[in-house]
């Protein structure tokens, strides 16, 4: 059985692929400067300033 095709058709769930994006990123991962513990759950990391640097220190250790 064959069909008139209709004048006006929506179309779902079309995607049109794009080039991939690669971007350069200099971040890394902080971590406790006295156990080297990581940002996870149950633990926060506070930034510290003493003298000119800063110091990244975890909850249990926080001063």
């Amino acid at each position: 059985m064959l069909a008139k095709p209709k004048p006006r058709v929506l179309y779902t769930e079309m995607y049109f692929a794009r080039q991939a994006i690669h971007l350069k990123s200099s971040a890394v991962e902080i971590s406790c400067h006295l156990c080297k513990s990581e940002l996870k759950e149950g633990i926060g990391i506070t930034a510290k300033r003493i003298g000119d640097s800063t110091v990244f220190v975890c909850s249990k250790h926080g001063f």
